[in-house]
C-alpha cells in the first residue's frame, strides 16, 4: 500500500481565462488524461516570463467558536473563512454546515517554508517559490501537464494517484461508456515513455495505482464513477471489491466512498445516479463497507487521504429552490474516526474553499481550489495565497531548496 492520494471534487473549476498569474495578499478568513505528447525531457525551469506574486502567508484561528459570525459577503476568489477544531466533534449527530465566512485578521504562517511548489495553470506548468511567490514557467512542460514526478524530475500528463508509488510508471484510461467506445488501461514507463497496453474492454478509470496493483473505478457514462476494483498492472486481470460504491478513493489500507442512507429527511437535489450523503469505509479484502460519515441535507466528496489514514470530505449545502451555486455553503471536514470529525473550514459560494488534495509531503497537506492554495499543518489550515488570472492547481509536493 502507497502513500495517501488525491481525488478531485465533482462539479465546476474556476478557470479565469486570463493571461497573467499573480498572487493578492490573502486575509484569513483523478481525472485520467491520455498522453498527448511524446517522451518527456528533464525540466530547464528558465524565467522566460516570471510573474512576482505578492505572496501572503497567513495562519488561521486554532480553535472552532460555538456559533459562526454574521457572514460577509462571498463569492469567486474569496476566502473561507477558517473554523479550525482542537479536538473532534462527535458525529454521532448529523454534521450541520455552517452559514457563512467570517472575516478573520492577518496572522503570520507558523510555517517557515523555503520551496518550490509545482504548479499548472491554463496548460501550462511551472513552480511557485516559497515564501517569495515567484512563479516561473517550466519550458521542459508538454502542455496540459498535470504532475510533477520529482524521482525523476519529470512533468506528466496524469494526476498523482494514477502514477506508481516510485514515480517509475504511470497509468491511463481511454475509451467512453457513453459514446460505446471500447475502453483500455495504458501502464507508461517514465524513463522510457514505453505506452503498454494491459487491459481492453469496458470502460475503467484509475483510482489509484499502489504496490498492489492499480485500482480502478467503473465509468458509468453519466453519473459519478461507481465500484472499485484492483488490475494486475502486468496481464490487466481484474478482482472485484465492491460493485456498488461511487466515486472511491484508496489510501493507507482502505477505501472510501459515498452511498445514500434513505433516513435522510430532506437529501440533497439528485443527480443522474440520486443523491448521496454518506461516506463509507470499504475493507479492500473483503470489500464490506462501514459507514462513516453521515451529511444529512447536503453532499459529501471525498477530497483525498491523509499520511494516517484519515479522510479530508468536503460538504456542500444548496438551498433549497436556489440555482445559484454562488449561494452554496461548503465545509472541509477531517473525518478522524466513525464518531468524531474536525471541521476546518466554512465558506460559501461552490468556488471556494479547498475542492481538491494535491500533494503530501513534509510541510503537510497541500490543497488547490477556487480561492487559492491552502497547506494544512500542524492541526491548522493555511491560507498560502491567492493567485490573480487562472486558478492554481497543485501538481506535486514543494521541493526543498538548500
Amino acid at each position: 500500500m502507497r502513500a495517501p492520494r488525491a481525488t478531485h471534487l465533482r462539479g465546476p473549476t474556476a478557470e479565469f481565462g486570463c493571461t497573467g498569474l499573480a498572487f493578492f495578499p490573502s486575509r484569513c478568513s483523478k481525472v485520467d488524461a491520455k498522453p498527448i505528447w511524446g517522451s518527456n525531457v528533464s525540466p530547464s525551469v528558465r524565467p522566460a516570463w516570471a510573474l512576482l506574486a505578492v505572496l501572503a502567508l497567513v495562519a488561521c484561528g486554532h480553535e472552532m467558536p460555538a456559533s459562526v459570525p454574521s457572514p460577509a459577503p462571498s463569492g469567486i476568489g474569496t476566502p473561507a473563512a477558517p473554523l479550525v477544531s482542537g479536538s473532534p466533534v462527535p458525529t454521532s449527530a448529523p454534521a450541520t454546515p455552517s452559514t457563512g465566512p467570517a472575516e478573520i485578521s492577518p496572522a503570520p504562517m507558523s510555517i517557515a517554508l523555503n520551496c518550490r511548489l509545482p504548479v499548472t495553470w491554463s496548460g501550462k506548468a511551472g513552480f511557485l517559490g516559497l515564501p517569495g511567490g515567484l512563479i516561473s514557467e517550466d519550458s521542459s512542460a508538454r502542455a496540459n501537464s498535470q504532475f510533477f514526478d520529482a524521482a525523476f524530475s519529470r512533468w506528466l500528463p496524469v494526476a498523482r494517484e494514477a502514477v506508481s508509488p516510485n514515480g517509475a510508471k504511470y497509468a491511463y484510461s481511454d475509451g467512453s461508456t457513453y459514446q460505446g467506445i471500447e475502453g483500455h488501461i495504458h501502464v507508461v514507463d517514465v524513463f522510457t515513455n514505453d505506452d503498454r497496453v494491459i487491459y481492453s474492454g469496458s470502460v475503467y478509470r484509475v483510482v489509484d495505482f499502489a504496490s498492489e496493483g492499480i485500482y480502478v473505478t467503473a465509468d458509468m457514462g453519466e453519473g459519478p464513477y461507481a465500484g472499485l476494483w484492483l488490475m494486475n498492472p502486468t496481464n490487466g486481470s481484474l478482482r472485484l471489491i465492491n460493485a456498488h460504491v461511487r466515486s472511491p478513493a484508496v489510501g493507507v489500507g482502505a477505501a472510501w466512498g459515498e452511498d445514500f442512507n434513505p433516513a435522510d429527511p430532506s437529501p440533497a437535489p439528485a443527480g443522474i445516479a440520486g443523491s448521496t450523503n454518506r461516506v463509507v469505509r470499504v475493507n479492500l479484502a473483503s470489500g464490506a463497507t462501514t459507514p462513516w460519515f453521515y451529511t444529512p441535507g447536503a453532499q459529501p466528496t471525498i477530497l483525498g487521504i491523509d499520511h494516517a489514514g484519515v479522510p479530508f470530505v468536503r460538504i456542500d449545502t444548496q438551498p433549497p429552490n436556489d440555482p445559484d451555486v454562488n449561494h452554496d455553503t461548503n465545509e472541509l471536514w477531517r473525518v478522524t474516526s466513525q464518531t468524531g470529525a474536525v471541521r476546518l473550514l466554512s465558506s460559501t459560494g461552490w468556488y471556494d474553499g479547498p475542492s481538491r488534495l494535491g500533494a503530501i509531503d513534509s510541510h503537510g497537506i497541500w490543497f488547490d481550489g477556487g480561492d487559492g492554495i491552502w497547506l494544512y499543518a500542524q492541526g491548522a489550515m493555511n491560507l498560502v495565497g491567492r493567485p490573480v488570472g487562472a486558478q492554481l492547481s497543485v501538481a506535486g509536493g514543494c521541493l526543498n531548496v538548500s
